[in-house]
């Protein structure tokens, strides 16, 4: 009875060992808040087969927001005057919780997300004029600004597209030359976010707007000093019917559940982070812990029963 009860402690051992394992792995070691490294393997999972720039936005607005249009408000390719894609322009409408304080309820509020791709810098640099050509075609990528003036009289709004922002979407199709691995982190889709809490224009916008794409380059001399330089003209100027920001004025019926929760960890258990987590490191994990704590309990085992067998066989000659 002694030797059941010595190996099932061995076998439950490994197994207890193992749920420490696992539960160290979910709650300390894989946190998506700490760990960006395995965060980072998890959104590139979730975008795996994601290839073209609008699937990778699609991807990214499904985590970034609790509710959205799947629709954007505005899409279209922009062409320079010869009737060449420059880019593309899309505008979503989505909305986040917004709570100042712990003693105030949450509100829904309003948020625009702009993206730019498809980009070909090549053909926005020639809408800047120097009496060396040259220099422009060294320059680095053009700096886009896009503001939005709405019809109503208001204050514009002007915000910048960086190349490389927080989005972080590979950009392939914009230049055939550059749509290969090597040279990507040259081109990524270009956005910004905006909502209605914001200290800006914003909050009195009409529910329709004028858009104005305008272009700066930074120039650097023989004597390492920058110059920024502006576009000759607009790159392009566009109308936008449906810019409603009131909240209370647009129908949200068709709207889409996001990932978004209120802190980091909700956002990733909502978009599956567990499940993956498990089948990708912490079943393994688990299953090292039982063979190595396994090892050593059943090595203990069987030596005890070995001393055990021996003591009795010492008793009988004795005897």
């Amino acid at each position: 009875m002694k030797k059941i009860i010595i190996l099932i402690i061995s076998i439950i051992i490994p197994l207890i060992g193992a749920l420490f394992v696992g539960l160290y792995a979910t709650n300390i070691r894989y946190q998506p808040e700490t760990n960006t490294t395995i965060a980072s393997k998890f959104r590139a999972d979730l975008n795996e087969g994601a290839i073209t720039s609008p699937t990778r936005i699609e991807k990214y607005r499904e985590f970034e927001n609790y509710y959205y249009d799947e629709e954007p408000i505005f899409l279209q390719t922009l062409k320079n005057d010869v009737g060449s894609n420059m880019m593309t322009l899309a505008i979503y409408r989505s909305y986040y919780f917004y709570q100042p304080s712990a003693d105030v309820e949450s509100q829904k509020k309003i948020k625009f997300e702009v993206f730019v791709y498809d980009i070909n810098y090549n053909l926005i640099k020639d809408y800047f004029t120097l009496d060396d050509q040259s220099v422009i075609d060294k320059a680095p990528l053009p700096t886009l600004k896009i503001t939005l003036t709405p019809t109503n009289g208001k204050d514009p709004l002007t915000v910048t597209l960086t190349n490389r922002s927080d989005v972080m979407i590979p950009d392939y199709n914009a230049v055939p030359e550059w749509a290969n691995e090597a040279e990507s982190t040259r081109n990524y889709v270009q956005s910004y976010m905006f909502r209605v809490t914001q200290e800006t224009a914003l909050k009195s916008f009409s529910k329709d707007v004028n858009i104005t794409i305008d272009a700066t380059l930074s120039i650097t001399g023989a004597d390492s000093t920058t110059t920024t330089i502006a576009a000759d003209e607009p790159i392009a100027k566009v109308y936008v019917e449906d810019f409603e920001s009131n909240f209370d004025k647009v129908d949200t019926s068709n709207y889409k559940k996001g990932f978004r929760e209120s802190s980091v960890l909700g956002t990733y258990k909502n978009a599956g982070y567990y499940k993956w987590l498990f089948l990708n490191y912490i079943w393994w994990e688990c299953l090292i812990a039982i063979a190595l704590i396994g090892f050593v309990t059943v090595t203990f085992y069987f030596v005890w029963t070995a001393e055990d067998q021996a003591t009795k066989v010492k008793t009988k000659k004795k005897k």
